[in-house]
Parts: structure tokens; C-alpha cells; sequence
């Protein structure tokens, strides 16, 4: 990138909401507490050290223990992360749920031992399951994003953009986000009238994306658009690149993705990418930690004790400078508020304001800038 910027994320806008102090009926005496956290910590992606850092900060600024386990997002991986988590004497687990089927199972074994959970990045698709684990005692709340309409509106404006025949990347078939993700991308093609060549699923190694691109631009000399709509796969966009310049359709084929990453403003500027939807990474898992320390500490953001569902927005990027101001800001070691922010403002022990509504107010009117 040829320009830097010095940013300073100011204190979030709470929208004239005043913070007020105050001591409520079951507050939790000992602020002693273990969250924990199954997740990709084996990763150095930044994007991935930044969404842990986020739930760090706030089980840390609330007085906590955070203890995190190393995952591969699967759910059976994830239930045994859950079963260890559970003997290390959590009382709270942060969770990016695989599929909707796992979550009576999860809701069962924190149930059995007294412990509250959030779930965050996915909706709860299917209505049965939805309604039962809103019910429990122990699930404290989830964040999560309208996946189908991120995937229509970011593939309508790649068709915006001159595409007429994509290509999509997506993560494992099954997930709840892959699927809506699928349903939209679907639904944008029947509305444009573009041809989607076809899906690849699950690619987890570089040398397996660069395999599946070399063979898609091979077999489809028509293509002109290469959508990641999801990917567990470490520098996905890199390699996507190194192909595409390596085939000499660098810039020719219309590049985008869902979920920001550390590389694209470097793409952005080199005229090679084209369209991000992202910058929910960060505010999300945030959110969710913040749903259940509440939860926890025994000061419950609903006074009635429900569950708090927040739907985060994705916000579409297409400069550099935007995909600069994005790094510098977001792609750090630190939550996206300091320690004092989230203790003065996202307790209910410190704010008596804090509400679901007050939280739906912040994310509405929650920016990159």
C-alpha cells in the first residue's frame, strides 16, 4: 500500500444513551469467572487473532479468566472442545456453532453442568431448534449475520461490475452460514440473469485453492468472475491472485469476497480485486462475549433472564484506503473498544441502560469510520 493512515477509533456513539451506575439483586459477588473459547488458535491470520482478541478483551476487562482451545471448527471437533472446556470448570462458553444439529447436544451438556453459552456468526436456520435452545436457561444470546442477503447483494454487484458467468468458493456444504450464503448467491443469479459455472466446497489448504482455480479457469474459458463466498483456507486471496497473474487474467476476472482480510487493499489498489462484504469480524464476537459475561456475572442484559439475538450488518468495501483504514483499525491484537469503554458502557453493573434495544441501537449505528 503506498498511503498510510493514523487512526484512532473514537469511543463508540451510543446515540445520546447515557451510562449510569448501578448495583442490581443477583449481581455475582466474585468477579473470579472462566469463559471459554473453542477456535482457530492455531491460526496467525490476523483477521483471526483479531476476533480473538475481542472476546479476550471483554471476559478480561470484566475480571475474568479467558481460556481458549484450539479447534477445527467442525462440530464434532467442537463438541469435544466444549467436553474439555466443561472439565476445566468454565462458567461460560463463546461458540461458533457448526451446524444447527449440534446445538441440542451442546445446550444439553451445558445445561447438565451450569454452564451458559453465546453463539456467534451463525443463525439458528431450523425453526425446532431454534425455538428450543431460545428457551434454555443456559443460552445467554447470539450474534449473528443475515448471510443470504450478503451473498445477493455482494454477488448483484460483481453482475454490476460486467459479471456474466461466476465461479463461487464456499465453505463446507452443510454449515448454516455456507447454506444461506448458497441461497442467496442462487437467488442473485435467477434475478441478474448471470451463469453460475459452479461451487467448490471446503478447500482448506492454499495448495488445494490453487488447484481448484488453475482447473476453473482451464475448463471454463468463459469465466469472468470468482466469488469467495466463505473459506477456512489461510491466504485464499493471495493465491487466488498468484493464479489469476500466473493465467494472465489478473484484473480481467472480477475478484470478491465475504469477510475482509489483511490482503485485499493491496488487490484493491493493484486494480485485481474488485468488492468485499465484511467488517462484521470484529463486533460480532465482541457482542457475544459481552451477551454472556453479562449473563454470568448474573446481571442479564434482558431484567427477564431471555436470551439477547443481535443481527450484525456487513458493510461492502471497494477502495484501498478503505481496506487500509479497515487494517489499522480493526486487524490488531485489541478488542475494538478498550478495557474502559466495555467496562463503563457494556456491563450492566456499570450502565443500567444496557438493554437488547440499547445493543440493536449501537449496531445499527456501528461503522468502520
Amino acid at each position: 500500500m503506498t498511503r498510510r493512515y493514523s487512526v484512532i477509533i473514537p469511543a463508540i456513539l451510543f446515540i445520546g444513551i447515557v451510562c449510569a451506575s448501578c448495583q442490581g439483586a443477583g449481581v455475582r459477588d466474585d468477579s473470579s469467572f472462566k469463559i471459554g473459547f473453542p477456535f482457530i488458535s492455531a491460526s496467525t491470520d490476523p483477521t483471526i487473532l483479531s476476533i480473538i482478541a475481542n472476546v479476550r478483551d471483554v471476559v478480561e476487562a470484566a475480571g475474568g479468566q479467558f481460556i481458549i482451545v484450539d479447534s477445527n471448527m467442525t462440530a464434532d471437533n467442537l463438541i469435544n472442545n466444549i467436553t474439555d472446556l466443561i472439565s476445566q470448570g468454565v462458567d461460560g462458553i463463546v461458540l461458533m456453532p457448526a451446524l444447527d444439529s449440534m446445538l441440542p447436544i451442546v445446550d444439553k451438556m451445558c445445561s447438565d453442568a451450569g454452564v451458559y453459552y453465546s453463539t456467534m456468526f451463525r443463525a439458528i436456520n431450523n425453526d425446532m431448534i431454534r425455538e428450543e435452545i431460545h428457551k434454555s436457561e443456559y443460552f445467554a444470546g447470539s450474534t449473528f449475520e443475515d448471510d443470504e442477503e450478503c451473498a445477493y447483494n455482494i454477488a448483484v454487484s460483481m453482475h454490476d461490475m460486467g459479471v456474466k458467468n461466476l465461479f463461487a468458493i464456499n465453505i463446507a456444504r452443510g454449515d448454516s452460514s455456507s447454506d444461506r450464503r448458497d441461497r442467496g448467491i442462487n437467488r442473485a443469479v435467477q434475478d441478474t440473469g448471470m451463469n453460475l459455472l459452479g461451487t467448490t466446497y471446503g478447500i482448506s489448504t492454499p495448495s488445494d485453492m490453487e488447484k481448484t482455480i488453475e482447473s476453473c479457469v482451464s475448463a471454463y474459458p468463459e469465466l469472468d468472475g470468482i466469488l469467495i463466498a466463505g473459506t477456512y483456507c489461510d491466504a485464499a486471496l493471495p493465491t487466488i491472485q498468484a493464479v489469476l497473474s500466473d493465467k494472465g487474467k489478473a484484473g480481467a476476472i472480477i475478484v470478491g469476497r465475504i469477510d475482509y482480510d489483511f490482503t485485499m487493499g493491496l488487490y484493491l489498489e493493484a486494480g485485481t480485486f474488485h468488492v468485499a462484504y465484511g467488517g462484521q469480524q470484529q463486533i460480532d464476537p465482541l457482542l457475544s462475549a459481552v451477551i454472556l459475561v453479562n449473563k454470568v456475572l448474573g446481571t442479564p442484559i434482558d431484567d427477564g433472564g431471555a436470551s439477547v439475538n443481535l443481527t450484525i450488518k456487513y458493510h461492502q468495501l471497494t477502495s484501498a484506503n478503505e481496506a487500509e483504514l479497515y487494517l489499522d483499525s480493526f486487524l490488531v491484537n485489541r478488542a475494538i473498544f478498550n478495557h474502559e469503554e466495555i467496562q463503563n458502557t457494556l456491563l450492566k453493573s456499570n450502565n443500567a441502560n444496557l438493554s437488547e434495544a440499547y445493543l440493536k441501537r449501537l449496531v445499527e449505528n456501528f461503522t468502520i469510520e
